[in-house]
């Protein structure tokens, strides 16, 4: 009787080694395709994270290019708004007229002005939103990769605690082995 239940134990663990077998190789693969994935996954990020770092570097470069533009503007607009005024003091006979159509280049001025420092504050903002959107984009690209990592991370200790039992396994059929003879 003992003979016989050791060989039934022996053949239960035989079968239990070929389960343990098979899953490792299933593991194995599924280790192997979640790698492939990872990579895949970390280029096609690193990708668009260099395509989003290139258009923000450009978005930097038209707003700053932008700001001096209108920096521009207001110092040429200062600078005509003094030309008039020293015009007006020489021409003391022709006040009148000069400060009609200095009131009228400043108007105009001012309409211009106001004009591009909206269009630029929109295109600001506009620049900003996408900045937004890319650095969110960023954010949920950066939280699944930590994912993708913490699922490795599982996969490997989950491989690592089945390797254990099958060296187990594999040392209590040694044992059974010899017992059995």
């Amino acid at each position: 009787k003992c003979y016989e239940c050791m060989k039934f134990q022996v053949n239960a663990m035989t079968g239990k080694e070929t389960e343990l077998q098979r899953e490792m190789r299933e593991m194995a693969q599924k280790t192997t395709e979640l790698k492939e994935e990872y990579f895949g996954e970390k280029n096609r990020l690193t990708e668009e994270l260099n395509i989003m770092s290139q258009e923000i570097k450009s978005s930097k470069g038209q707003l700053k290019e932008l700001m001096l533009e209108n920096s521009e503007l207001k110092k040429n607009l200062d600078y005509i708004h003094k030309d008039q005024m020293e015009k007006e003091e020489k021409v003391q006979e022709e006040r009148a007229e000069y400060q009609l159509q200095l009131q009228e280049a400043e108007k105009k001025h001012q309409a211009l002005l106001l004009d591009t420092n909206k269009q630029y504050e929109m295109e600001i903002q506009t620049y900003r939103e996408k900045l937004s959107s890319q650095e969110e984009c960023l954010s949920l690209q950066k939280a699944e990769v930590d994912l993708l990592k913490s699922s490795k991370e599982e996969l490997n200790n989950s491989l690592k605690a089945t390797t254990q039992i099958l060296e187990e396994l594999k040392k209590t059929k040694v044992c059974s082995f010899f017992i059995a003879s």
